[in-house]
């Protein structure tokens, strides 16, 4: 099938109404039926602004982290404007994919 993987990074201190700011985006996932998707918890990263973002012994609301899914295309347009509409601060990389189901249940 051909889609989109769409990823979204913020340190854990990005906040939305309250909500880190990854957790804010899936639950706006959920609203438009997208259920499937792969957190990672990254041990550093640089943003634009030259600022270091990593976890460390006494802070870890500053560890970088990014959310994945891989959705169609209709999908990932339609979760990038709900991200843009909200105003939810993150970084996203959308790249086109090849994705399967292999094996059975």
């Amino acid at each position: 099938m051909q889609g989109f993987e769409l990823i979204f990074m913020a340190p854990r201190s990005y906040r939305h109404k309250g909500q880190m700011s990854l957790d804010a985006i899936v639950d706006l996932a959920k609203t438009h039926g997208i259920y499937r998707y792969t957190r990672r918890m990254d041990s550093e990263s640089v943003g634009t602004d030259k600022h270091r973002h990593s976890a460390h012994f006494f802070e870890l609301t500053d560890e970088p982290e990014e959310l994945m899914f891989i959705v169609d295309d209709d999908l990932a347009d339609e979760l990038l404007e709900a991200v843009h509409e909200q105003n939810i601060k993150v970084f996203c990389v959308r790249r086109a994919v090849e994705f399967f189901h292999l094996g059975s249940d």
